[in-house]
């Protein structure tokens, strides 16, 4: 029934009487389907991620998905942006102050920064760990869905696009990924900007591109990494625009014009997006301290082995047994070698290349999948675990090699196998295609042939029961989590590098929050950790209870207590069922010396904690700790020694103002040379140094509190390299060693 709306406007001095005659809307009944549709595609992949990740969602307030270790890490990153943002007393999102205490490291603020954000939204109602299970089962369901949009757009076949979700989300790879690495896991809306990617193609206008940008922040949020590859891919399918204008006969100037427009508006709405969430990241890439560039040794061993494409994944419940004496001869990461297709799914991808073999979308997938896992083999092709020769100790090169000399930033992408999860989504795809064929011309026997072949491809892929790791705390954590004050924590085994850490002891943090002594990081700064290195009776702990004292002489046992306690430390914290005996041994004894009371012990934990007893500050002794300039311990003789380049520093602390002397044994390099002492910009101290062992006496005024002395070499450093008649490889700057150093 219409409606009669009566509406009055004055014109002209006069009122005119406007009648409009509106039709009811009609239900869309369409839409309300299509919806129904969507609605009950989510539902199964909500039941099929529950029952194939099993037993996750079950544990999910005890558990987390995979094998700890990363997972932690991941678990820490999502805890510390909240903390970043809402308690910056403590730390930035450039800066982590919570890791290698006290200099903190220079960190990215946004490594996946759309669970960042899901996790500032929803921790305010769940605990941490349930949280990053969530999002964790939600990359599967929404991998799946938005696979699904993709190749029934593409074929428009509902059942065939439905198992194509099935292999993308539910792959090897992603299972495998899920172990430890949260960025990598989160593939979800890759196969969304694909889809609105190919829309831009077939649709044209402007709507396309821009909601295909929207996706493409969504996936630089999910992983960096995963930006690039889509970057690239985003590439292809410029390419694949101007071939399909072409085969349509379009006006070339005319279509070029178009392809402009479109891809300059993904291109604005992309960067626009991506630039805030990269640009510490590309500040650090295009200095000259780039420490996010791994060494190439690192791109060899985390690139793919050709066979890892055909051999089952480690967690298959009846074949991982048989697969696991394969990845073992693999130098990577076990979750970073698994890439297996599927027999099933390559039979099928094949049928759709040889069936369809015409049609300009299967030959675009078909390229893009064979692109993108040849560039996941890396720079040389690896064949079980050796490289592949072509001739007598020639390796044979890939593709990838150019694309790190040409694509911008990709040298900064170390795990070269992720490559591999565009062509997931490629065979996916291809999968599509080759059932929509199949169902199409088996219409009687169709419900069969869906179910035979889901059944099958599950089979291969079945990695159940899911590995699960208990987020369970130990209870001194909670406790000292409960008091405000501000100290750091020395825990014990520690990492004697940035890139090895007891991963426990970063999610331990997100409950206590206080500073760690050393920690993790992907990526890090080679002086990362200079701290532990360099300061007296911190270094002889981490170190595995080594007492020599490096280049300075003290009495660790004496001056321990008073080094703690200058930099804070209130807990010094032993894993026992991480240390030998030897190391437990080494540690209490040193420990109960310099601090001179019990440990407390939890057993039902593993721990022993030292607490660390405050020392009026006049009582403190003084100490001297190296920083920067100085090159690794070398033992000559017997004789702990340093080079130092052409300038070094170290901090005396003094709990009092006095004058002081510092005496030391040096050594000049190859020549003579002019060593000056600073404090500040005060010389205290000029000596002619030879290339033989001379003695050095140089009067200090120590003000109370930390003092920075700085040594110059006048003449500068020279790299052993560099003289020929030394003939050595060293490509140190060296100036003089310097041993025994002694503050009288």
């Amino acid at each position: 029934m219409s409606k009669n709306i009566t509406k009055l406007r004055k014109q002209g001095g006069y009122t005119i009487e406007i009648k409009k005659f509106i039709e009811p809307r009609k239900l869309n009944y369409k839409n309300i389907n299509r919806l129904h549709d969507y609605g009950s595609v989510l539902a199964l992949y909500v039941f099929l991620t529950v029952i194939f990740t099993y037993p996750v969602a079950f544990r999910i307030k005890t558990d987390i998905p995979g094998m700890a270790g990363d997972s932690f890490q991941w678990m820490r990153i999502l805890w510390y942006t909240k903390i970043a943002i809402f308690e910056t007393n403590l730390t930035t999102l450039t800066h982590d102050n919570l890791l290698f205490y006290p200099n903190g490291i220079e960190s990215m603020p946004f490594p996946s920064a759309f669970n960042q954000i899901m996790y500032l939204l929803l921790s305010p109602f769940l605990e941490l760990h349930v949280i990053y299970t969530i999002l964790w089962l939600l990359t599967f369901i929404i991998g799946a869905f938005g696979c699904y949009l993709l190749v029934k757009y593409l074929t428009g076949n509902k059942y065939a696009a439905f198992i194509a979700g099935i292999v993308f989300a539910f792959s090897p790879y992603h299972f495998s990924r899920g172990l430890y690495f949260f960025g990598a896991t989160t593939i979800q809306w890759i196969p969304f900007c694909a889809l609105y990617l190919i829309k831009t193609v077939k649709e044209g206008g402007m709507k396309n591109p821009v909601i295909a940008g929207v996706f493409f922040i969504l996936v630089a949020m999910s992983d960096l990494q995963y930006m690039v590859f889509m970057g690239i891919f985003a590439g292809l399918v410029l390419l694949y625009d101007f071939y399909w204008n072409l085969d349509l006969n379009k006006e070339f100037f005319r279509s070029t014009g178009e392809i402009t427009k479109k891809y300059a508006a993904f291109g604005i709405v992309s960067f626009s997006g991506i630039l805030p969430l990269t640009f510490n990241e590309i500040r650090i890439s295009l200095s000259s301290q780039n420490f996010l560039k791994p060494h190439y040794s690192e791109i060899l061993k985390l690139s793919n082995d050709f066979m890892s494409f055909f051999t089952p994944s480690h967690l298959h419940p009846f074949l991982g047994d048989f697969t696991l004496n394969f990845y073992s001869k693999l130098p990577s990461w076990l979750p970073e070698k698994v890439n297996f297709i599927g027999y099933v799914v390559l039979g099928l991808s094949i049928f759709a290349v040889i069936k369809l073999k015409k049609n300009p979308d299967v030959k675009f997938w078909l390229f893009s999948t064979l692109f993108f896992s040849v560039v996941s083999l890396g720079p040389v092709l690896m064949f079980n675990g050796e490289p592949l020769l072509i001739n007598q100790g020639i390796n044979l090169p890939l593709p990838h090699q150019i694309l790190y000399q040409t694509v911008p930033f990709l040298d900064n992408c170390r795990t070269v196998g992720r490559f591999f999860v565009i062509a997931t989504l490629g065979f996916a795809v291809l999968v599509g295609y080759s059932l929509s064929e199949l169902l199409k011309h088996k219409t009687r026997k169709k419900s069969l042939l869906f179910t035979v072949i889901s059944c099958l491809i599950i089979l291969e892929y079945l990695c159940i029961p899911y590995p699960t790791s208990s987020a369970d705390i130990p209870e001194f954590y909670r406790t000292i989590g409960n008091d405000n004050e501000n100290y750091a924590l020395l825990e014990l085994p520690a990492n004697t590098n940035g890139g090895y850490m007891n991963f426990a002891y970063l999610y331990y943090q997100t409950v206590h929050k206080k500073p760690l002594v050393g920690g993790y990081a992907a990526r890090y700064p080679e002086n990362v950790n200079s701290f532990q290195q360099n300061t007296p009776f911190i270094r002889e702990l981490t170190y595995g209870g080594r007492y020599h004292n490096d280049i300075v002489r003290e009495d660790l046992a004496e001056k321990g207590a008073s080094i703690l306690n200058k930099y804070n430390i209130r807990y010094v914290i032993l894993h026992q069922d991480q240390l030998s005996r030897e190391q437990m041994d080494s540690a209490n004894n040193l420990l109960k010396k310099t601090l001179n009371t019990e440990p407390e012990v939890y057993p039902e934990d593993g721990l022993v904690v030292y607490r660390v007893q405050k020392e009026e500050e006049e009582k403190q002794f003084p100490s001297i700790a190296l920083k920067d300039g100085w090159y690794s311990l070398e033992d000559w003789g017997g004789t702990p020694t340093r080079w130092m380049s052409d300038n070094a520093t170290l901090s005396i602390y003094s709990a009092e103002d006095k004058n002081a002397t510092l005496k030391f044994q040096t050594y000049s390099f190859h020549r003579p040379r002019t060593l000056e002492i600073y404090s500040g910009e005060e010389l205290l101290h000029t000596q002619t140094i030879n290339p033989d062992y001379v003695a050095v006496s140089a009067p200090v005024s120590l003000r109370k509190g930390e003092n920075t002395i700085h040594f110059n070499v006048r003449e500068g450093s020279e790299r052993p390299c560099d003289i020929p008649e030394l003939n050595s490889n060293d490509t140190r700057e060296l100036s003089i060693i310097v041993q025994k150093m002694e503050l009288f």
